[in-house]
């Protein structure tokens, strides 16, 4: 499955939903809401990477991108999406990493956030508004000299409202990238 995301890129796309069904089970001990939740395919690979450190899944999220995406040759750069907090492994890498080996695409990590800037996350915040104002704050660009007049492919493993997509978007044009395209591996179905 392929779903479209729009935003001030020139296409976007994810590979599927990240969860295809949720059942709210209740309350912890901890008043925390719990749910049993079922992923798709890639929703699940994502999971097993991001939340249970399995590297062993980027092959099988790489080879899923391959067999549904054709036009790899067209990008100048792969640049995976600035993390939203720090891990040993970042999905966004290893995945944008395994991608350009397979493809041939040179892997560029060119964005990155500034955690000094401020320590929110921005999945706890609700208004768009507000993260767009800490994302342009905390998002920096290396290396601008190197994406001047380039073709880029901007990954990230997770599209909730693509504020984290459309400040990156945002930050390589207004740096000389002749065109930014963003690919996801997952969805969520709200925002």
């Amino acid at each position: 499955m392929t779903l479209e995301i729009k935003g001030n890129w020139n296409k976007g796309f994810a590979y599927d939903y990240h969860i295809t069904n949720s059942i709210f089970l209740g309350y912890d001990d901890n008043n925390h809401a719990m749910f049993d939740n079922s992923r798709s395919a890639m929703g699940e690979l994502v999971y097993q990477l991001k939340y249970r450190n399995d590297t062993t899944k980027v092959s099988f999220i790489t080879e899923l991108l391959l067999n549904e995406y054709s036009g790899w040759e067209s990008f100048d750069y792969i640049i995976p999406a600035p993390s939203s907090k720090q891990r040993v492994n970042q999905p966004v890498v290893l995945i944008s990493q395994d991608l350009s080996n397979r493809i041939n695409v040179p892997c560029l990590q060119a964005l990155y956030k500034d955690y000094s800037c401020n320590n929110k996350l921005i999945k706890e915040m609700d208004n768009k508004g507000d993260k767009l104002a800490l994302l342009r704050e905390t998002i920096k660009l290396s290396n601008s000299n190197l994406i001047l007049g380039k073709d880029i492919l901007l990954i990230d493993d997770l599209f909730r409202s693509g504020a984290t997509l459309e400040v990156s978007t945002e930050i390589l044009l207004n740096n000389g990238a002749r065109s930014v395209c963003v690919l996801a591996m997952t969805k969520t179905k709200r925002d």
